[in-house]
This record gives C-alpha cells, structure tokens and sequence, in this order.
C-alpha cells in the first residue's frame, strides 16, 4: 500500500466496478468508476518511473480508459480513441525492439499483425466491419509490437495479447442480443491484460535505471 498506492487503487476500483455495474448507482458515477482503474494505472506508471516511456505508456492508458467510457454511447470517438491509445504503446515498444528473434517468434508477430484485423472484420456486424478491421490492425500492431520488444515477453507480450482477446470480444459482443454479459467479460479481460503490461513495463524500467 505504501509502495505502490496507486497500483493498489486501480485494482480495488476495478473490482468496485465489476461489482457494482449491475447495482442501482448511477450512470454517470459508473462511468466515472469505469475510466478510474486505467487512469489510475497511468498514474502509477508517471510515478513509477521518469521519462518518455513512461509518459507513452500513461498515454496509452489514459487513452484507453477514456475511450473505454465513450465506445458504449459513442462508438466511432471511443473507438479512436482506444487506437490512438494503441499508437502511443506502439511508439512506446518500437522504441524499444528486440535485436534478435526466433523463426517462431517472428511467426507470432506476423500472426498478430495480419490474423488479428481478419478476425475483428469478420466477427463485425456488417455496418461497422471497417471500423472493426482499423481497430483490430491498432490492436495487432501493438501487440506484435509488445511480443517483439525487449520487455519481459510472458507478462508485456501476454498482456497485449489479452488486450487483443479483449478487443475482439468487444466486437464480438456487438453479434449478441444480450451483450452485457460479454460486456463484462471484455471489459475484464481488457484491465487484467493493461495491468499485466503496465506492470511489466514499469518494472522493466526500473530495473534498467
């Protein structure tokens, strides 16, 4: 608690919200509980360590968290907002590239970078499959870009990779006619796969320091 307040703040408002988004608290409340865990993992990634890389992955955050909010009344704003999240970690992971990679690793990197639009269009409903394919090749690209950086792979890689499952089964969900089940489901699996990477990356960082 004394070390990494704001860490244990964005998991204890992420819990609050999976626990009370089917109460009777208000909308705008929820909204606001909604965004807090991944503005708060911004944060802990600003204190956690100085400079760019950590001001990149704050911008990812605090993007995602804001648009987050905004996909499930404005869909086209939210969604741009969540890709331009995806650029801020796709600048944050190029800048830091791993020199060497296996046959198998590269393999995975082009699977997250072409499979992963493929998917998102065809899960889409018809109207908003362009939208699905942009966000989907925004999702890919940051997470081959993850799985191809010099940040520990089985927690950064494997977080942007449940980003990735997140971010399809949001699009997904738009098929169903009760989607708040996976509603929830995506939303969960969108904070677990953010605090997996943020935590990752700022470690990392410290470490190099």
């Amino acid at each position: 608690m004394e070390g990494r307040p704001w860490l244990l703040a964005s998991i204890l408002a992420a819990l609050a919200f999976a626990w009370l988004q089917n109460s009777s608290m208000p909308g705008l409340y929820l909204l606001a509980l909604k965004a807090a865990p991944l503005f708060l993992l911004a944060a802990h990634a600003l204190r956690s360590h100085p400079g760019n890389d950590a001001r990149l992955l704050a911008g990812m955050l605090t993007c995602e968290g804001a648009g987050s909010v905004l996909i499930d009344h404005f869909v086209y704003e939210g969604t741009t907002l969540v890709i331009i999240g995806f650029g801020f970690g796709l600048g944050l992971f190029l800048r830091h590239r791993r020199p060497v990679m296996s046959s198998s690793q590269r393999a995975l990197v082009g699977a997250l970078l072409l499979v992963t639009p493929a998917i998102a269009y065809l899960l889409a409903m018809p109207g908003a499959r362009m939208t699905a394919l942009f966000h989907g090749a925004a999702a890919g690209g940051m997470a081959a870009s993850a799985w191809g950086s010099s940040f520990p792979r089985y927690q950064v890689g494997a977080g942007a990779v449940v980003i990735v499952a997140a971010s399809l089964l949001v699009i997904a969900s738009t098929s169903f006619e009760a989607a708040q089940a996976p509603a929830i489901a995506s939303w969960s699996l969108f904070f677990f796969g953010n605090l997996m990477l943020s935590t990752g990356v700022t470690a990392e960082l410290r470490a190099r320091a």
